[in-house]
């Protein structure tokens, strides 16, 4: 059993929890809030306070909403704005690829609006919210929180990329990893499209998308740590151009990206969950919906062992596991595809020639990356002709 000391400030649910959650951004929120509706007594640390932002791109996949709807969080159209799909542009706007979400529509907002949405969510549920407390974890197995001791049954690490949980529970193996990194700040400006528009630049790629009726989200990837946010800009003229003589509502905000794939993401009663359990790039926009159906699928796996009154069992979460290698397939593919996009300008430029010739391949792309459609349903002859026609050097429209 994992031991984890009391806050002073706990309540008396929080003195003995079920489940105790190290990191209170999405992911963690998200677990702690599945599970207070199947009865559990949870408690969730976080040395922060919140609302608690993140560097991203501040739009939601309609499939991150639909896993927002089983959370009992809901957004309507006067506190975000929709979108209809993603279109991709080059740097000089000559080639440009737009498809549309198959069912739904995805929404902009800020970061710290949906934090909000959270932490009151969880609070009305009876989550013992433990904000501004450190966490330490010790060698032996236990966990200590502003330095008091209790016990508790299981012990997730949400605790973000940097995650210092995964180092203590021995989980930082990977199979791969690929480190970017990115920056975003806010603009008033009304917006201009209603899809969410991703620029491929020389050696960045920048993401608008709206957040209000009057500001736009910028937010630029790159694998340069010294690119500064204005000259990522001016390597796109169109973008430049509206945003230059424009005010930022919100100060440059830096972070690392990463694509990371763990070995593995549990060990006994503990586990990872969100970016701390490995992280896809963000150009795929789907780390928030990763969160959350990771943070249901571990819920699940919890109260099967429950359930299913598995003591003895010594691999408590392999089910969770599975679930989690399944849950990221799409999306890490997807990521592959975009570094490698970002790694060769030539086969970039192909590939944005090949999918504004066949929409429906992008179409079914964008299907794929969000879910709504299956790798063994995206069909293996759309695979291929999309393989091939990279892979061949004469091939033009």
């Amino acid at each position: 059993m994992c031991h984890v000391m009391p806050n002073a400030r706990m309540n008396s649910s929080a003195h003995s929890p079920d489940i105790f959650i190290i990191g209170g951004g999405p992911a963690g929120l998200a677990t702690a809030i599945l599970a207070a509706q199947q009865g559990m007594r949870v408690a969730v640390a976080d040395h922060n306070r919140p609302p608690i932002d993140k560097t991203c791109g501040e739009g939601l996949m309609p499939d991150t909403l639909a896993a927002m709807k089983t959370l009992g969080v809901t957004l309507g159209y006067d506190e975000a704005v929709p979108f209809r799909g993603i279109r991709f542009r080059d740097a000089d706007s000559l080639t440009c690829v737009e498809a549309e979400f198959g069912q739904g529509l995805g929404l902009g907002l800020r970061r710290t609006v949906l934090h909000a949405k959270l932490v009151e969510r969880a609070a009305g549920l009876g989550v013992a919210l433990l904000w501004g407390s450190r966490v330490t974890l010790a060698g032996d197995g236990q966990v200590f929180c502003e330095g008091r001791p209790v016990q508790s049954k299981w012990v997730i690490g949400a605790d973000g990329e940097s995650s210092q949980a995964r180092k203590w529970g021995a989980l930082e193996q990977t199979r791969y990893e690929r480190i970017r990194f990115a920056a975003r700040q806010h603009f008033r400006t009304a917006p201009w499209s209603d899809f969410v528009e991703v620029y491929w630049a020389q050696n960045c790629q920048i993401v608008v998308s709206a957040v209000a009726s009057d500001e736009v989200c910028v937010a630029i990837t790159s694998r340069s740590p010294g690119l500064r946010f204005h000259e990522a800009l001016s390597q796109v003229p169109a973008l430049d151009s509206r945003l230059r003589n424009l005010r930022g509502v919100s100060k440059v905000r830096g972070a690392r990206a990463a694509l990371r794939r763990l070995r593995r993401v549990c060990a006994g009663r503990f586990a990872l969950v969100g970016d701390a359990s490995g992280s896809v790039d963000p150009l795929t926009g789907e780390g928030l919906g990763l969160g959350f159906r990771q943070a249901a699928a571990l819920v699940e796996a919890i109260n099967c062992y429950e359930r299913d009154g598995l003591r003895e069992k010594p691999n408590d979460l392999l089910r969770y596991q599975a679930a989690h290698d399944r849950i990221g397939r799409a999306p890490r593919l997807m990521s592959r595809l975009m570094l490698m996009m970002d790694a060769h300008p030539h086969l970039r430029q192909k590939v944005l020639r090949i999918l504004a010739a066949e929409p429906s391949l992008f179409s079914r792309l964008l299907n794929l990356n969000v879910g709504e459609l299956t790798l063994s349903k995206f069909g293996v002859g759309h695979a291929l002709r999309l393989g091939w026609r990279m892979l061949t050097p004469d091939w033009e429209l």
